[in-house]
């Protein structure tokens, strides 16, 4: 190899080096928000921060989400069911999302899906990708509350 293509290389690393850096460090304030999504609606909204949450009924059936009592031995504070767009004949799958405050962290404990991908996932905290549950529809994000200005307004 020629002097050029080391240059090349060791320019090549630094930047990709600079940018993980900067990606890593411009993540700003860890998400206190959970959201349970089924399709594009909220379902369940937990705050980490008050250790409260809010249910939103769902549009295929208004007794829908429900608060149960947590089904594991692992420290789950909370759980709900909801239902989701898997069928199993003519009859609608149930999931179950449990919440955990102490850990501020969330997860699908079970559902009814041939390869349980979203209850695989385990618990999560808003670090890494989302949990997706796809056949049944249902996403659980972590989002930031903006209290912060925005911008500058000009008054005249």
């Amino acid at each position: 190899m020629k002097k050029k293509d080391y240059l090349l290389i060791g320019g090549l690393f630094i930047i990709i080096l600079i940018s993980f850096i900067w990606i890593n460090l411009s993540q700003g304030k860890p998400s206190t928000i959970a959201k349970v999504y089924h399709i594009n609606d909220v379902v369940i909204e937990v705050d980490f921060s008050k250790n409260t949450y809010q249910l939103y009924p769902q549009k295929v059936d208004n007794n829908y989400p429900k608060l149960i009592e947590p089904l594991s031995k692992e420290g789950a504070d909370l759980a709900f069911v909801m239902l989701g767009d898997f069928f199993i004949g003519d009859r609608r799958t149930e999931l179950i999302i449990e919440v955990d405050f102490d850990t501020k962290s969330i997860r699908i404990e079970r559902d009814e899906t041939p390869k349980q991908i979203g209850v695989n996932r385990n618990w999560y905290n808003g670090k890494g990708l989302p949990v997706v549950s796809l056949p049944n529809k249902v996403s659980i994000r972590f989002e930031q509350t903006n209290d912060d200005l925005d911008g500058v307004i000009w008054i005249i």
